[in-house]
């Protein structure tokens, strides 16, 4: 039982005074790829949705499970795609997101409850979408697309 504990002990002190051996494993990787080496679902939304941008370069972010991509235009335009290639979050720092990728509830809240805003930066994840109007506010809307928490 002593020998359990100091292992146990010995290990514990390893992995909090020295994890930088572990860094490897659980830090992702980051590289700076070329446009055409995102998946073709990311390249064709860019290309129907963003052909009059620039890309001012791309990265690809390897994790242990999946890969993540980004896409930063000239113009400040900022988006991130999954593993599989499908967009998760699109930030606009001049303009505004085309309204053909804003789903028609959130457009339509949006234009209700702040006729003047614009929505700045549209976040998908599995359960719920985030977005973020001109003025700063941060609107969250679950999967149905039912507003569940403003955060100025």
């Amino acid at each position: 039982m002593r020998k359990i504990k100091l292992l146990v002990t010995v290990l514990f002190l390893l992995l909090v005074a020295e994890p930088s051996w572990a860094a490897p494993i659980f830090d992702n990787d980051e590289r700076q790829i070329e446009f055409n080496e995102l998946p073709s679902t990311s390249q064709n939304f860019v290309k129907k949705h963003f052909a009059f941008e620039q890309p001012s370069y791309v990265i690809k972010e390897v994790g242990l499970v999946s890969n993540e991509y980004e896409v930063v235009f000239e113009s400040g335009l900022k988006l991130e795609f999954g593993n599989n290639g499908d967009w998760k979050e699109i930030k606009c720092h001049e303009g505004e997101i085309p309204a053909v990728l804003i789903p028609k509830k959130i457009a339509d809240y949006v234009a209700r409850r702040y006729p003047t805003a614009v929505i700045k930066q549209l976040k998908r994840e599995r359960y719920e979408w985030e977005v973020k109007l001109s003025g700063g506010l941060e609107l969250t809307f679950d999967k149905n697309f039912k507003l569940v928490d403003i955060d100025d």
